[in-house]
């Protein structure tokens, strides 16, 4: 199903709705499906929630009295991380994996394309119980991961790698998930996923930057060849964008903003590399109990039934676009002066240190 068509407004009218009470977003939603016929007796804006969309938790009342919580995320234009904000496939993409697969994801109930209410397109799904592990502060400094008994950590790392391995065994031809590629890059694949990024160095601020230039250079010069047919892809792929139930085990895999086409290396080469940003990148040492990369890699060729390619370049292909994707963060953070004056902005330069640190592994220089 080809998703339809956004709509986009001027950036003076989506800042102006962005900046709206939480009053005001309940009246928004009032009469948009499925909070018709229901009565919305809060909203709250998590503070926790990523950089990428305008998240809402919204609570709302059946005719009966019965309580129901749902998640509304919206992408206001002005404010967007990527270049584009592909609500409507998100929710065309959930609502197949939720009804055809065994894939744990939200429920969803509706796609509004329009930016009128909200300042951008929004879906709206099911709120799903659990915990989240948070990233700042990283899981592994603090939090209830690290409250875990080691075999715990263990045991809730494998969950998730057999979770991911099953969005990679999935059949994306027979479920129709071809709308899930970027819409620039050529055809699916590891190529399709950097030139995508690729093309868009100056919308995200780094158009010419000496260590993204290297290390796009050496991507493009050391690409591998598809171990086979592009399967789907999580995109952001990561411990905090997992809710866990009370058995440690993953209850929806959320937040696929960054969904393509392509090998399962590209998803578990962001996981490995998010995770190392996490701890190396920030400084800190990862926790006691979490299989290391080497043994994870091992692992996932084995979910998979297939050797894997060549991880070390599906690290520096994440590092590539983390560090590009934190830039505009930092861009964005900056002019909305949500920091006070003098705090200094860490994300955009520990992200391309650790770029550094990769490239400088795969090219010999350390």
């Amino acid at each position: 199903m080809t998703a339809p068509a956004q709509e986009t407004v001027p950036a003076r009218e989506t800042t102006a709705r962005h900046a709206a009470t939480g009053s005001a977003y309940a009246a928004a939603l009032a009469g948009t499906p499925p909070f018709d016929g229901l009565r919305i007796t809060g909203t709250e804006r998590p503070t926790a929630t990523g950089f990428a969309a305008l998240t809402l938790f919204v609570t709302a009342e059946e005719p009966d009295g019965a309580e129901r919580r749902f998640v509304v995320r919206a992408a206001p234009w002005d404010t967007r991380v990527y270049p584009e904000p592909r609500i409507a496939e998100q929710y065309e993409l959930l609502r197949i994996l939720g009804r055809e697969t065994g894939v744990p994801v939200p429920a969803v109930h509706h796609c509004e394309p329009s930016a009128r209410l909200l300042g951008g397109p929004f879906l709206v799904m099911d709120l799903v119980p659990g915990r989240v592990p948070p990233d700042f502060p990283s899981y592994h400094r603090q939090g209830w991961i690290a409250g875990l008994p080691e075999e715990d950590r263990a045991r809730l790392w494998w969950a998730t790698l057999e979770a991911m391995a099953g969005v990679h065994r999935l059949d994306a031809d027979r479920l129709g998930l071809g709308f899930a590629a970027p819409p620039d890059g050529g055809p699916p694949g590891t190529a399709q996923q950097l030139e995508h990024y690729a093309r868009h160095t100056a919308f995200f601020g780094r158009a010419g930057d000496p260590v993204l230039t290297e290390a796009l250079s050496w991507l493009r010069t050391h690409l591998p060849p598809e171990p086979g047919p592009p399967g789907l892809l999580w995109g952001d792929a990561r411990l905090g964008n997992v809710v866990y139930g009370e058995d440690l085990r993953p209850a929806a895999l959320i937040d696929w903003e960054m969904t393509g086409l392509g090998p399962a290396e590209v998803d578990l080469g962001w996981f490995l590399w998010m995770d190392r940003f996490l701890s190396e990148g920030v400084g800190g040492e990862r926790l006691a109990g979490l299989p290391g990369h080497e043994e994870t890699a091992e692992r996932y060729g084995e979910l998979l039934g297939r050797p894997l390619g060549p991880l070390p370049y599906y690290e520096v292909l994440a590092g590539f676009r983390f560090a590009l994707i934190t830039s505009r963060v930092e861009r964005l953070v900056l002019a909305a002066r949500v920091m006070p004056p003098g705090v200094p902005l860490v994300l955009h330069a520990n992200a391309k240190a650790q770029l550094r640190r990769a490239l400088d592994r795969v090219t010999g220089r350390s």
